[in-house]
């Protein structure tokens, strides 16, 4: 692997309770990057006694933690205005994974190989000082605290800026070649380079229903299905076509109301 030397001195916390996994991180990061300076904790309140002085550029968080759950004490930590970067392990699918993707956060789940690691820190360096990473990680962290509830928050990443969004914000999302145009309340219109597919995959049990192939809507701001053009209106006078596909699918969902 190519040694990396950041253009200045960056100390990295690994916060894992298990000593092969705290091993593993730390040999592949004193091979791969021997200019970032470890601190390697098992616990929260070993890692929170290391951080009373200065807070590490990068954190290694292993989430679930024999005492407590790493995302409560890293929320703690954002409130300081600190500048610092994140790499979540897991070794659970389940746990918070809707949460990450609404945050456009990623994690690594175990057990993961060296080059994976090497991959995240390459990421996360890079993330450092990024006004709009802590705006992923507040988006996170309020996800988290609303799991079951209504205004969840996506973060939508455009060429030159970086917007987080209510979903009960979202009226509909258009697919555009290998981008989507997201249709807001108000009239807003934000493009994003990703595909609607994606999205569809993430805000499915979210109140959208995917009614053309080209068309993701907010089922909620449906206010009228013209059944001899096949068009659904929405709010804001938004028109959409529905695929005859989709067409009983939608019908289902409108006799059920």
């Amino acid at each position: 692997m190519n040694m990396f030397k950041p253009a200045e001195p960056i100390s990295c916390l690994i916060l894992e309770d298990e000593a092969s996994s705290r091993e593993m991180i730390s040999q592949t990061l004193l091979e791969s990057f021997p200019d970032i300076r470890q601190c390697v904790c098992s616990s929260i309140q070993e890692a929170d006694e290391a951080c009373q002085q200065a807070l590490p550029a990068l954190l290694i968080l292993d989430i679930n933690l024999p005492d407590g759950v790493s995302f409560d004490w890293l929320s703690r930590l954002l409130q300081q205005n600190q500048t610092f970067s994140v790499i979540f392990t897991t070794a659970y699918t389940q746990y918070a994974v809707e949460a990450f993707k609404f945050s456009a956060l990623d994690f690594i789940l175990k057990p993961f190989l060296p080059e994976e690691l090497v991959h995240a820190v390459y990421k996360a360096v890079d993330a450092i000082g990024s006004r709009h990473y802590h705006l992923q990680l507040e988006t996170l962290f309020h996800n988290l605290h609303r799991q079951d509830a209504p205004e969840k928050r996506i973060v939508l990443k455009t060429v030159e800026e970086i917007h987080v969004v209510n979903l009960d914000d979202i009226v509909a999302i258009e697919a555009d070649n290998s981008y989507a145009t997201f249709r807001l309340r108000g009239g807003q219109v934000i493009l994003v380079s990703q595909g609607l597919k994606e999205f569809e995959n993430r805000l499915r049990s979210n109140g959208f229903m995917r009614v053309h192939q080209s068309h993701l809507v907010h089922v909620k701001y449906i206010s009228a299905f013209r059944k001899k053009t096949n068009e659904l209106s929405l709010e804001g006078g938004i028109v959409v076509p529905v695929s005859l596909h989709k067409r009983p699918l939608l019908i289902n969902y409108l006799n059920a109301l």
